[in-house]
């Protein structure tokens, strides 16, 4: 039973990080992989992202790597 449960977290931990977000910016203007929020953003966030994994929210999103939260004023599903 205890294997069970092991193998189990460890999958979802798994499929968590396979289906996480990716965003690429340029000047403020994002595209999103795998987002459930956003496809596309405008946002004041202006510095160049290439494929960085994000969390994403109705409002914002997080840079994983940097712990910077930029918020989105214009998006797109």
């Amino acid at each position: 039973m205890k294997k069970i449960i092991k193998i189990s977290i460890i999958n979802i931990f798994i499929v968590n990080s396979l289906m996480a977000a990716t965003v690429n910016c340029i000047g403020g203007e994002c595209e999103f992989n795998n987002s459930k929020h956003f496809k596309y953003a405008k946002t004041y966030c202006s510095q160049v992202l290439n494929y960085e994994d994000v969390e994403t929210n109705y409002t914002n999103f997080i840079i994983t790597k940097t712990g910077e939260k930029c918020e989105v004023f214009e998006n797109s599903n």
